[in-house]
């Protein structure tokens, strides 16, 4: 079939979700159609591994795979992937793109402000998540050399540090931390969060692996402080020696700060020209069969962090859904009647594992806590960087 006749299934974001979604859409999808993925980074970017990627020379490499229809479809294929592409608006019936693709997208149209206006059949958004730099690639990257340059900065500028100030007791704190202590063991670091333990509320499933991560990081002397905050706005990266009160009137001093706060859907884009297609929380509506829960946007799917589906925002849970979403588009592509479409049923299992660097960690697997042994065979010691690099084509 000509080009210029295909349709278009359009997949926004080309991490875990999306990327997996548009190569199981793509396994089923009739030749009258084909994939579009669209992607505002110059690569993939494996998140999983970019902590250790920020504090490990040469493991930068590790984290950034080339992105191209030869690598996430194979040789000649059909379909069509777009880098260094950012979505600016979305139709009922057409997604709106920040450069000019025409010569690249057949059946696409240039507006007299240089974007390009995609038609499509069906649509996925798998928006994600905005934590910042490292945890996400840095916005100003026009190439994975350019990644890799802000990799080598930070693994420089932590190197350099004398101490260290972790904000966020999350996973990515907690993690960050690790992976600081596995290169430069003798650290002076200090982690700071308003929680009332690590990673876990303090009663829920993940409250004894909180303990444990606790433990762990006490025993190779990293003074944790919870239940406290700066009342001041701080980014990552280096700073003048300084001396900071918390809330809590506790001292504390530092040169590098490492900012490792939750992060947010990155929805604020479609709630200023679509609010109804956002909750109160920022998550983009969806019903079970991850449909854009609003009149109208029938053609369109979300899933992944910026989905209200229920459950924790993980990759795991992410790739999980990815073949359903993607079943469900091909269903609705070749009119397979609603009841054969797959469902999401209540949130998953808690799972979650959070390392220490390579060796430590713990984690809780849906029926019992974990330590440090089962953490770094799970994740800590590989982070599933060949799982990333095996999942392209070339």
């Amino acid at each position: 079939m000509s080009s210029n006749t295909l349709q278009n299934v359009v997949v926004v974001g080309a991490a875990a979700a999306g990327l997996t979604t548009a190569q199981s859409v793509a396994k089923s999808l009739p030749d009258t159609h084909r994939v579009v993925l669209i992607e505002a980074n110059p690569v993939a970017y494996w998140s999983i591994a970019a902590l250790r990627g920020a504090v490990l020379p040469g493991f930068e490499d590790q984290v950034v795979h080339e992105l191209s229809a030869k690598t996430v479809f194979g040789a000649g294929s059909r379909h069509i992937v777009l880098t260094g592409t950012r979505v600016v608006d979305l139709g009922s019936d057409h997604v709106v793109v920040s450069r000019d693709v025409t010569s690249e997208v057949s059946g696409s149209t240039l507006d007299a402000e240089g974007r390009t206006k995609i038609p499509l059949d069906r649509a996925v958004l798998g928006l994600g998540s905005d934590y910042g730099f490292p945890t996400r690639a840095a916005t100003t990257a026009k190439s994975a050399d350019d990644i890799k340059a802000h990799f080598i900065k930070m693994q420089n500028d932590v190197k350099n540090a004398q101490d260290i100030l972790v904000i966020g007791g999350g996973p990515t704190g907690v993690e960050f931390v690790g992976e600081v202590l596995d290169v430069h063991p003798n650290k002076k670091i200090t982690l700071l969060t308003r929680g009332a333990a690590l990673a876990s509320s303090g009663d829920d499933a993940f409250a004894g692996m909180s303990k444990k991560l606790l433990s762990q990081l006490q025993a190779k002397g990293v003074r944790v402080i919870l239940n406290d905050s700066i009342p001041k706005d701080l980014t990552t990266g280096p700073i003048d020696a300084t001396s900071f009160t918390t809330s809590k009137g506790v001292e504390l001093t530092a040169d590098y700060v490492m900012v490792a706060l939750g992060g947010r859907p990155n929805t604020e884009w479609v709630k200023s020209s679509h609010p109804e297609l956002v909750d109160s929380k920022g998550y983009l509506k969806v019903t079970d069969a991850f449909v854009l829960d609003a009149p109208g946007w029938e053609r369109y799917y979300s899933l992944g962090d910026a989905a209200n589906t229920p459950g924790l925002k993980t990759n795991y849970i992410a790739t999980q859904h990815a073949p359903l979403v993607a079943h469900n588009v091909v269903a609705a592509i070749k009119g397979t009647s609603t009841d054969k479409l797959k469902r999401v049923n209540g949130a998953p299992g808690a799972l979650m594992v959070v390392p220490i660097g390579k060796g430590g960690g713990a984690g809780y697997l849906g029926f019992a806590t974990v330590g440090s042994w089962v953490a770094s065979f799970a994740k800590g010691k590989t982070l599933f960087v060949s799982k990333f690099h095996g999942s392209f084509k070339a």
